[in-house]
């Protein structure tokens, strides 16, 4: 028998740590896994893991060059559709287990940006099959790490995905415990105002939250946020986009378009007025030129709760005192801001 290694021993924890607590696998229940080549590694480790607690698994191989030869060639009305024998998976699967590949992420560039969108178009008929067949699913972040990452986020690879891994196995308990305070404060109507070094944001909120503590329960199966992500922690909300004033500067945040390092926002009535970057103003230009009417407006804030997991990992939504601002089409990100609600402070400069 092949003798261990450290990365099949951190598989091993976070594989068990997500069937147990996570998705609270039982005895006789099925099991999908889902992965792509560079996931494959982890897979088996959980295929494993399921066996021994009594659960049936069933793996679920994606080929990334297949795909990426065969998308360019596939028919457009069949581009992005689901098949039956996919939604039959969903509705028969209790629980599932989902590692995507990277030329799905953002730092990837093997296929066009357009071929990525319109071959993932299925992605609202799945998680509303997912909701209707009331699955317990994860989704592990580090599928998206592939080799455009390291030139994006100055990391290798490995170290990338060994961080990400190890922030899996933060405290789930105390990322729900800060979830909930966060949560209970993003009520409809709050006055919430964002100040970062050099910039100070104002708006109300609607009262429609989303919390991904790590631990897919009986209360995110009823409201139809039945998958959560791996690392998990953050509280999102969402605004009432005419109430959104002032401007937002953020810290390095990945797009489409590569790193933008930094950068300002300006918004006006909820809608994003100017924008500037010092050192990466052809990229968030770029963005901005390519941004829908719809995304140019100001329409969520999240801020992260993950205690293990540092900024510049690939994951930075979900670091601990993290404030993200949805608008261009992407997630801008600060660890250095602050926020509060109804003049109380709940992130005090990248602190919760």
């Amino acid at each position: 028998m092949k003798a261990r290694s450290s990365r099949d021993d951190l598989y091993g924890k976070v594989a068990k740590k997500i069937l147990t607590e996570s998705l609270a696998l039982k005895k006789g229940e099925s099991l999908t896994i889902e992965t792509w080549n560079n996931g494959l590694p982890f897979a088996r480790q959980v295929a494993i893991e399921a066996r021994k607690m009594g659960a049936i698994p069933l793996m679920i191989f994606e080929d990334e060059d297949a795909y990426v030869e065969g998308i360019s060639g596939t028919p457009e009305d069949i581009v992005g559709k689901m098949g039956k024998h996919e939604y039959g998976l969903l509705a028969s699967s209790d629980a599932y287990v989902f590692i995507p590949g990277p030329v799905l992420g953002s730092f990837s560039h093997r296929l066009p940006r357009e071929y990525v969108v319109s071959s993932t178009a299925y992605g609202d008929s799945w998680y509303k099959a997912a909701a209707k067949a009331k699955l317990r699913g994860v989704r592990l972040a580090f599928g998206y790490i592939g080799e455009d990452a390291p030139g994006v986020l100055g990391k290798s690879i490995d170290a990338i995905v060994t961080h990400q891994l190890k922030s899996a196995l933060a405290d789930n308990g105390g990322i729900g415990k800060k979830a909930s305070e966060l949560s209970s404060a993003f009520t409809q109507g709050s006055v919430v105002t964002v100040k970062t070094p050099g910039s100070e944001l104002t708006f109300k909120l609607t009262g429609v939250n989303e919390v991904d503590d790590g631990i897919v329960d009986a209360s995110d199966i009823e409201s139809e946020n039945n998958v959560h992500y791996i690392p998990p922690g953050y509280v999102y909300a969402e605004m009432d986009p005419s109430s959104v004033s002032g401007k937002f500067a953020f810290a390095p945040t990945v797009t489409r378009f590569g790193l933008i390092k930094d950068g300002t926002i300006e918004f006006r009535e909820g809608k994003v007025v100017s924008w500037k970057s010092k050192a990466s103003s052809p990229a968030l230009g770029k963005l901005a030129a390519a941004a829908s009417e719809n995304a140019r407006h100001a329409s969520s804030v999240s801020v992260g709760l993950n205690p293990l997991l540092k900024y510049g990992y690939g994951q930075n939504p979900h670091s601990a005192g993290v404030i993200g601002i949805r608008a261009l089409g992407v997630n801008f990100t600060t660890n250095r801001g602050s926020l509060s609600v109804g003049g109380k402070t709940l992130v005090a400069r990248g602190r919760l």
